[in-house]
This record gives C-alpha cells, structure tokens and sequence, in this order.
C-alpha cells in the first residue's frame, strides 16, 4: 500500500475554523543561542490544519481521540471536495456519494 502524507505545514499563515484570529497558530522563539540554545515555543487551536475529529467533538459519550486506534487511519480513502460549501457541511452534502463502509473519509473543506 502506498502511503500519503497529507498533513499541512504548521504556520501562522495556514487556514483555520473561519479565519478567526485567535485560532492561528502561535510560533513564538523561547530562547537563542546567546541563551545556550535555540528553542521555539507552538501553540495552537485543536482544529487548526489537517486533523481528525474525535467522536467526543460531537458526541458528549463519544471517543477522545486518544481512544481510537492508529488502524482507524490508514486504509483506502474518498476524498470529497467540499470547498463549494460556504457555511456547515450537512447530510446532504454527503449524500449520493460513493462510499464503502470500510473506507477513510477526508473532507476537503480548503482550496
């Protein structure tokens, strides 16, 4: 099996939920070498950039990220273009689509 990597840089240029500010990723230097050492500091929104959603995103009883196995993300996937929808995805939006049950469903909401 052939394996992507489809993760997005890490920037404070990147996309993110409604381009609301507060939700950019911070990079911020800690320390130079005058210091002893270089060292960066990074924080950021948990839905910045390519990521998954837990069941608990949505489902106050559902799985935290961290209860789903790694198995879950790798297999065969569907991409849908997305990118079209201005305001929330809806069920409509996922209907009459091609999906197997076993597939991996990646949303692609950014040009």
């Amino acid at each position: 099996m052939k394996i992507y990597d489809i993760s997005m840089e890490i920037s404070g240029k990147m996309p993110v939920y409604k381009n609301k500010a507060e939700k950019k990723p911070l990079l911020k230097r800690t320390r130079t070498m005058k210091q002893g050492s270089n060292e960066s500091k990074i924080s950021l929104d948990m839905h910045t950039g390519t990521h998954a959603d837990a069941y608990y995103h949505m489902l106050s009883k559902g799985k935290k990220i961290n209860q789903i196995s790694l198995d879950k993300f790798i297999g065969n996937c569907v991409v849908l273009d997305l990118t079209k929808i201005k305001d929330k995805i809806t069920v409509k939006d996922l209907k009459n689509k091609t999906i197997k049950k076993s597939d991996i469903v990646l949303l692609k909401t950014l040009k």
